[in-house]
Formats: structure tokens, sequence, C-alpha cells
């Protein structure tokens, strides 16, 4: 979801034409009332927008004298790197384009490698091709970090700016680089706390393995009580294989149809698990929502083209990579701060009862990331 505040408009117009050179180096803007009045906003919209622009070196605001347009000789690239997995259900696919985007628009160019060529190369080899790059800074779209990895030596020792994007809430610590992330558990919850909003009581859940959406089954039993949802009998079930084949959504439906007929609502680990899952009710002759909802996870871009709309948690994979580039620059070596995306819940067809579609905001929109101090 792209910005719409007055700010935030203001200051990407006025970015691109510092740095296309529409507004060459050296030129003095209009005085503040003046300009606010040609671009139509507001003085104090106006003075954010050049606030921020200032803390990226590209105005300059002198006392008496006015503001004046420093930009940048030129912009190093931005390197992004991510795993050479080519299954539709990576993440990476749908961040990808969003850091495209965004680095276009603020005068970047964009470099991609896979993670696992670097990591080949070895430690010095890798810098030394690295260093030959002219690089804004390094964005690595990958998770679960353990701490051996090379390219955490690699990039401490280039020593350019560093985020990790859409990793695990604690990889920032493990890795001592900056990261922007979900807050899993509370996206997880969100989306089941939906379907208990929706008059469900009995909801069971596919997952692809224990503490998979960062819950373990042993937690459930409390949060379902906590939303008022049924407790009884087994509450979660997982896929047999990592891959979410055909094969083990079928199996692991059956299953938790087998063990509950009454169910009312099946919680998908991904959309994908869920696009399975209603295609498999349909061929055993049961309807969705009337009979069974389904509520998937993540917000596949797809899920309005199905025959029925799919209701899901959309953590907004695409304006991760547009938060992924302005968040950057603020990410210097040596700093390691946890950035929160937002998420929503959108409902469709898949879990309505006689309601148009919703979006429910769970963060604060008047901001487009949240800060963690740690």
């Amino acid at each position: 979801m792209v910005s719409t505040w007055k700010k935030d408009i203001v200051y990407l117009q006025l970015k691109r034409k510092i740095l296309s050179g529409e507004l060459p180096n050296g030129t003095k803007l209009a005085k503040e009332l003046d300009f606010s009045r040609e671009l139509h906003v507001a003085k104090v919209t106006l003075r954010s927008a050049l606030a921020r622009l200032e803390s990226e070196g590209l105005v300059e605001r002198l006392p008496s004298k006015g503001t004046f347009v420093r930009a940048p000789q030129e912009v190093g690239s931005i390197l992004v790197l991510h795993r050479n997995r080519g299954a539709i259900q990576y993440p990476w696919h749908y961040i990808v384009p969003g850091i495209t985007a965004a680095a276009a628009e603020a005068g970047y160019p964009t470099t991609f490698c896979f993670m696992e060529y670097l990591r080949n190369l070895g430690v010095e080899k890798a810098l030394e091709h690295l260093r030959e790059m002219d690089l804004s800074g390094v964005l690595l779209v990958d998770s679960t970090y353990r701490g051996h990895e090379p390219e955490i030596e690699i990039f401490h020792k280039l020593g350019k700016p560093v985020l990790l994007v859409h990793p695990r809430m604690n990889d920032h610590e493990t890795t001592g680089f900056s990261s922007l992330v979900t807050d899993t558990r509370a996206a997880w919850r969100a989306g089941l706390k939906h379907l208990a909003d929706s008059g469900r009581t009995d909801v069971r859940i596919l997952e692809l393995g224990e503490f998979s959406r960062r819950w373990e089954s042993v937690e459930y039993p409390a949060l379902f009580r906590e939303l008022g949802l049924r407790t009884d009998g087994q509450l979660s079930y997982f896929l047999e294989d990592y891959y979410f084949s055909r094969e083990s959504v079928e199996s692991a439906l059956d299953r938790l149809l087998g063990d509950h007929p009454e169910t009312q609502a099946v919680y998908c680990y991904s959309d994908f698990v869920a696009i399975t899952v209603m295609e498999t009710l349909a061929k055993r002759g049961i309807r969705v929502p009337d009979d069974v909802a389904v509520m998937g996870y993540c917000g596949y871009p797809g899920n309005t083209m199905l025959e029925t709309p799919l209701s899901t948690v959309d953590l907004g994979y695409m304006d991760i990579g547009r938060m992924a580039v302005d968040l950057l620059p603020r990410c210097p070596e040596g700093t390691a701060v946890r950035y929160l995306s937002p998420f929503r819940v959108i409902e469709r067809k898949s879990t309505e009862r006689g309601r148009q579609t919703q979006i429910f905001a769970l963060h604060d929109t008047k901001q487009s990331y949240r800060r963690i101090e740690l």
C-alpha cells in the first residue's frame, strides 16, 4: 500500500525532481509560504518533507539564506540478495517488485544476486567483488539466521548499510544487522480472531509444523479460550511436506474433517494451502463459506481472482519491499534496530456471512512501519 499522506507525496515528488536533475544542484527553493502555496499543501506538510530530504543530504537549509538543493553527484546501487528458490510460495517473489519500484522512484540502480552464489565465493573473494561495486547498501531478503552464515561476516567487513528484509523476529540480534519484520504471532492471532468474530466457534488449523507461525501447539488451547473458540480435540494438523503438495494438503484436511466433521472453519498456514483446501472441499461437495469457512495467510495477489475470493491476513509484501528501500539509509554498519511492518486482515467471500469485503487495519495507518527500540 503506497502512502497517501501528503507529506510523503511531497517528499517523493521533490526527491524525484532532485535525483532526475529537474531541480539542479544549488537551486534555491522558494520561501516556505510561497512554496507550500505552489504545491497546494500546508506549511507544516512542506516542512516535514524538507526535513526528511535534509536528513538524506538532498537539501540544505541555511539560516537567513534559504533552502538549497544538494543533489548527490552519483548514487550507488542497492544490492538485493535472496535464495535461489523458484516456487511461487516464497515471499521474495512478491517483495522484490516493491524494492525495484521504490528504488527506481528514489533514483537507486538495483543489482540482484542469489545468496548461494555469494556463499560459494567465500568471504575474501566475495569482498573483493563487492568492493569493486559502487554500493549504497544491501538488502538481504532471507530469514532464520543461525549466526554462522558467511554473508554475516562478509557484510560486516564491507561496512555498508544492511537491512534484513522479512526475516524472523530475532534475526537482528543473531546477525547484528537491522531488520524489517512482521510480528508473526500477532498476525497469525489476528486471522484466528477474525474467524471468531465472524461467529465460528469450531475452528481447526492446518499448518506446516510445530511453531510454524511462532505459536506452539501447547499454546493454542489458551488462545482459543481467549477468543471464545472450542478447545475440544486436536486443534492443529500438520502438513506432511514443506512444499504444500496437493496430496499433503488433502491428507491433512481429510484427517481434520474425519476427526471433526462439525468443523466450521479451517485456518490455513498460507494462501496456497487455503486454495488447495477450497478445491478439495468443493470436490467433496462441501460449500465455502456456507458449510466451512476458509482463511488464508500471507496475501497472495491472486486471491481476488478465485471463484470464491479468499479471506487472508495480508502481510503486504509489495509494501515491505518499498519500506526496505526507505529504511536502508537509516541502517548503517553497527546498528541492529528492529522495525515492524504492518499487516491487515482482509475479509472476502471465503469467510463472509452476508457481508461485503472488509479490510481491518491492525496497525496505526498514519505510519508505514513501527520502530521498536531494543
